[in-house]
């Protein structure tokens, strides 16, 4: 029972593997075990803090393990978007430099005696990015007859969206744990 925290958000890794790799068969059955995958994801970001807390189970670990498996679940998926077709490249080099330069940001905070704590716009970036997954997902398996996502402003707009917010997080980040006193 003490891992169990620490193996729910291990979990999310895989996921967005196995969804980045169905997706490149990208019939309707697929896209929807791919929804089904994304909302169990989603579903381990909020459990696993659920269960460390209330088995009294928060470890240093855990801390660590969570943006990272955070970061590796939605590469994972945003990278089956590209490889699908479903979203420019340059949306992706948003989404990967900010987790990279975040998770150095940490590390220098840290070795400077900084807060490291989560910051608010992480947590909306969570939620703008597990959106965006889930509705690009959705628009797919509604449209699977006609699968240029690319080409159609709901799924755009809402992986555009979620580049902006993830931008906004990136400056967040670095200016708390980089520059501010």
């Amino acid at each position: 029972m003490k891992h169990l925290a620490n193996l729910v958000t291990a979990s999310r890794a895989p996921l967005g593997i196995a969804i980045a790799l169905i997706l490149q068969n990208p019939t309707q059955s697929n896209i929807i075990l791919c929804i089904i995958l994304a909302i169990i994801a989603e579903s381990t970001d909020f459990l696993d803090g659920t269960i460390a807390r209330a088995t009294n189970s928060v470890s240093a670990i855990g801390k660590a393990l969570d943006p990272l498996c955070d970061s590796l679940y939605r590469v994972s998926v945003f990278i089956g978007f590209v490889m699908a077709g479903w979203m420019a490249l340059p949306l992706l080099f948003i989404f990967v430099f900010r987790d990279i330069i975040v998770a150095y940001s940490r590390i220098f905070a840290a070795q400077n005696n900084k807060d490291v704590a989560a910051r608010i716009s992480g947590k909306i970036k969570a939620v703008f990015q597990g959106v965006a997954q889930i509705g690009v997902l959705a628009y797919a398996a509604k449209n699977v007859d006609n699968l240029d996502v690319a080409m159609h402003i709901i799924p755009q707009g809402l992986l555009y969206a979620a580049a902006a917010i993830t931008f906004y997080s990136l400056i967040d980040y670095t200016y708390h744990n980089v520059f501010a006193d």
